[in-house]
């Protein structure tokens, strides 16, 4: 956060004083979330192998919600994607965010912060200065995050399930988790999954993680060059081509172009409250591994949904195969999905999508397709039409559902 929140001081002081900054740009999540007035709580958990995870938690709005069943409340978990954190769901103001508008729909709503972002940057024994605490991509994400902040919610709550949001590759983990569980115990304990930008393949992307695929070697010791080999610190005159080759003809803020998550997502949009864009920036990328990012990349390249891919040898001792085990979707089962995406998208492309994601997911666990125009990635987060097109029927959806159970 403090890196990007000093690109935008840099931009705006040059003509604004320090009275007219948006105070939100000062603030973490907990204070922006009270600074509109609502209740927030902060809690831990501690993954299998030791990663301690920060949830942000919106126990209620400012309406009562339905009478719900049993005087209980319904529990909704928020995932951010890649680079993100928990401040992605409420970026926005309280009518157009997505944590606030489930809050006063009378929803306890959970925001999960995944194993190295700004808020889940500890550990039981390593530490973030040494590069084995960063030794995890996306695989551990899934694998392990997701069932540590769940299992935590779930017994916080006293609910045997809840509601799921995914953003990016809060879908991507997602669905690396369902296919793995194939229907079991995990499954049960989600009611139902949003899909927003829902990611697969990503073999056929554009922006700034289809660039450097392109561009650059496949050896990990080159993407270590580029990127380190612990947290994500990409080298800048890298980032600059990236940036010139992504911005290049483009009417988009340098701010912007500067900060690599929107290289990544799609910087033009018509969709977004322009005052707010400081605010974002100023919370993020929120950081995460580079062998995450190089994971990423190496889907890029070689297409399909591989795990980590650690070279013959590495891959040979940790899958016992020469090459990284491709997870496969059509095994999700016993958990309803319903997808939000656009062919606009750069990260969540409509080829992919059509090609690797809807043909695995079978009938049973499909229950809607939603096919959106106009949306870049970041559109299904801080674009204002989302809420009319994409909050709302969610929150609709997940309240018939739990008032008829």
């Amino acid at each position: 956060m403090g890196f990007a929140l000093v690109l935008v001081l840099l931009a705006l002081i040059q003509n604004a004083s320090a009275k007219d900054l948006d105070p939100e740009i000062f603030m973490d999540v907990m204070g922006i979330i009270k600074y509109w007035g609502y209740p927030v709580e902060s809690h831990t958990t501690v993954t299998s192998d030791g990663y301690i995870l920060t949830m942000h938690r919106i126990p209620n709005g400012k309406n009562s919600g339905p009478n719900w069943p049993n005087g209980k409340k319904p529990a909704v978990f928020l995932q951010h994607g890649l680079l993100g954190d928990s401040s992605h769901y409420v970026g926005n103001l309280p009518g157009q965010s997505a944590a606030y508008m489930f809050a006063d729909a009378g929803f306890d709503v959970w925001m999960g912060n995944m194993r190295g972002n700004t808020y889940s940057k500890n550990h039981t024994s390593l530490s973030p200065k040494n590069n084995d605490f960063w030794r995890f991509s996306w695989d551990e994400m899934g694998a392990l995050d997701l069932e540590a902040m769940i299992d935590k919610v779930l017994e916080i709550t006293a609910h045997d399930s809840l509601y799921y949001v995914g953003h990016s590759q809060g879908t991507l983990t997602m669905f690396s988790k369902l296919s793995l569980d194939n229907g079991g115990q995990f499954s049960k304990k989600i009611k139902k999954f949003f899909a927003y930008a829902p990611v697969s393949s990503v073999k056929n992307i554009e922006g700034g993680l289809a660039y450097l695929a392109h561009h650059f070697s496949l050896e990990l010791d080159a993407y270590y060059a580029i990127f380190g080999s612990g947290d994500f610190l990409p080298d800048f005159y890298v980032m600059k081509m990236v940036s010139e080759y992504v911005c290049g003809g483009m009417k988009i803020e340098a701010d912007t172009c500067d900060n690599f998550l929107f290289l990544i997502g799609g910087p033009e949009s018509n969709q977004w409250n322009e005052t707010r864009v400081p605010v974002y920036i100023s919370q993020m990328p929120a950081g995460t591994s580079s062998q995450n990012m190089i994971h990423w990349l190496q889907m890029v390249q070689h297409g399909g949904i591989p795990m980590f891919n650690f070279g013959t040898k590495g891959n040979k001792a940790k899958y016992g195969q020469a090459t990284p085990p491709q997870y496969d979707f059509s095994k999700i089962a016993g958990t309803q999905i319903y997808l939000y995406w656009s062919p606009d998208d750069w990260l969540a492309d409509e080829k992919d999508i059509l090609a690797y994601l809807l043909p695995k997911l079978s009938s049973s666990v499909l229950i809607e397709n939603n096919r959106l125009e106009h949306f870049n990635h970041l559109d299904f987060i801080w674009g204002l039409n989302a809420t009319e097109l994409i909050y709302q029927p969610t929150i609709d959806i997940c309240t018939k559902d739990y008032l008829n159970q």
